[in-house]
């Protein structure tokens, strides 16, 4: 009774947060239809474009905001008002000095001279030579282009070349009041050398054009042309194929479960009327799964802890909340120690903490709640025995390690694919947009889990070890085999594994372990 009493509560205080974030799904679909949507402008109306941040072509976790190169800055440095998934993503929008009006096109118009002195020269080159990337923002579309030009050739003898970018060519499009694409180029320009540079200062003039181009393409599709651009590298594109592959496990899982697990079962049932009718003693001439009946609904050790998994999920106190803490603390303290724009602000902190305090916590003590003031008691179907059976040896394929083994590689295996993508658009700079695909995967991946938990249990029963509450949860929420497919940075700087791989592990251990 104690133990259905607390597997209510926990059960309810899974799902009332749930509901919550339901009610936020509202608010995030709101805030995308709205990003979607864009702004409506008339010709002539100003259309801001905001600079935001800039950061090594390869490493799209170290950012850091614009104005911290030498460039034309103004005055006076206004932040665009941001978002609590901007901030977090590491935005950092500022005002700039581009004077950008709807569909009216400007040719090579000064943006401003600078005056640079040899510290600013060697920062420009360092920042080159590491192949700086700069993002703009103009309607909520952002705009990517290299900071200069770096040329190497020749081994005996070396040549090593960096230029500086001073013209920006912007082409936008658009369609009727509405922009659906904007990007920048360099064509036809020469880049400022900085090899070189006489007396240690550089003075240079930075230019831009505008270009204005009619688009077939309507507001509500401008995230196509987006998803169609490419400045960064592309993922491999095998949605699909990762479809079909976990389709066929999922094929083969069920036809094992349903075809031959129900024959089987079949001739178990038989076999026991059989024997039955000819008053063969149960406990003596019967062997397998119907002989432990007495002792599957025995309460297991750790029960309250069990209910726990089984309703909220200790993985979210264990897995998420303690060192998910500590490692967003390591990865953060480096953030702020190379003040890059990826470091949550203080305010920023405080807010996620009060959401938490404020809103989640409350929520599961609501839940906890409810659900112990309607919890039933627990009726078995049959009586359990006093004295627990004693357990056979059991064979090596149906111990734990076999188990979990199993249970965990054959759902990782039908959602692998997938994660490429998720983690590509987590820690990369990919744009995840095939939402049903992802929702197909899903449904996979809890069709391959209950296969797989049904299965892995029967074998069990089957072998007269009763002990199956804990075996199945840990045969399907094994995570042995999250690490090996995703240990792909042994090469990479010391930074780079506390801002990519770290971090990178936590989630694969969790999506695993939510199986």
């Amino acid at each position: 009774m104690e133990s259905e009493r607390r597997s209510m509560l926990s059960l309810s205080g899974f799902l009332f947060p749930h509901l919550w974030t339901s009610a936020h799904w509202f608010l995030l679909f709101v805030c995308l239809w709205t990003l979607v949507s864009g702004s409506s402008y008339k010709q002539g109306d100003p259309v801001i474009l905001y600079v935001n941040k800039v950061g090594p072509y390869h490493n799209p976790q170290e950012t850091y905001h614009y104005y911290r190169l030498p460039v034309c800055r103004p005055k006076e440095v206004r932040h665009k008002s941001l978002s609590l998934g901007e901030v977090l993503d590491g935005d950092r929008m500022a005002e700039s000095l581009y004077d950008i009006r709807f569909r009216e096109n400007v040719e090579k118009k000064s943006l401003c001279e600078l005056k640079l002195t040899e510290a600013e020269v060697e920062e420009l080159k360092e920042a080159i030579e590491e192949l700086y990337y700069f993002e703009f923002v103009l309607d909520e579309i952002p705009i990517w282009g290299f900071v200069g030009y770096m040329e190497e050739s020749g081994f005996l003898p070396h040549s090593h070349k960096v230029g500086l970018w001073t013209h920006l060519d912007f082409n936008i499009e658009y369609n009727n009041n509405h922009i659906i694409f904007a990007n920048v180029s360099v064509r036809d320009m020469k880049p400022v050398s900085l090899d070189d540079v006489p007396g240690g200062t550089l003075s240079v003039t930075h230019t831009y054009t505008v270009h204005w181009f009619e688009s077939p393409l309507t507001v509500e599709r401008r995230g196509e042309r987006l998803r169609d651009f490419s400045f960064f590298p592309k993922t491999l594109e095998i949605h699909w194929l990762s479809i079909i592959n976990s389709l066929v496990l999922v094929v083969l899982l069920l036809g094992f479960v349903v075809i031959i697990l129900m024959r089987v079962l079949k001739n178990d049932f038989a076999r026991y009327n059989i024997e039955e009718e000819a008053a063969d003693d149960l406990d003596q001439a019967d062997n397998g799964w119907k002989i432990i009946h007495t002792d599957v609904f025995r309460f297991p050790m750790c029960k309250s802890l069990l209910c726990s998994v089984i309703g909220v999920g200790s993985q979210f106190l264990t897995l998420a909340t303690a060192p998910f803490f500590l490692t967003w603390s390591v990865v953060n303290t480096v953030h702020w120690l190379s003040g890059s724009t990826q470091a949550l602000p203080v305010s920023t902190v405080l807010l996620l903490l009060a959401v938490w305090v404020l809103v989640g916590f409350p929520l599961t003590v609501i839940g906890g709640i409810f659900g112990k003031n309607s919890a039933g008691s627990f009726d078995a179907p049959c009586r359990t025995r006093n004295i627990a059976r004693q357990i056979p040896s059991q064979p090596w394929y149906k111990h734990s390690i076999v188990h979990m083994t199993i249970g965990g590689f054959l759902p990782f295996s039908a959602i692998s694919v997938e994660l490429y993508y998720i983690f590509a658009t987590v820690w990369g700079r990919e744009q995840y947009t095939l939402y049903g695909i992802l929702l197909v995967v899903f449904a996979i991946l809890l069709s391959v889990g209950a296969c797989i938990s049904i299965a892995l249990t029967y074998f069990q029963l089957s072998g007269e070890d009763y002990r199956w509450w804990w075996r199945s949860i840990f045969s399907t929420g094994s995570t042995v085999h999250s690490g090996s497919p995703h240990t792909d940075y042994p090469s990479a700087p010391f930074e780079v594994l506390l801002q990519r791989f770290v971090p990178h592990m936590a989630v694969v251990a969790e999506a695993v372990l939510e199986l």
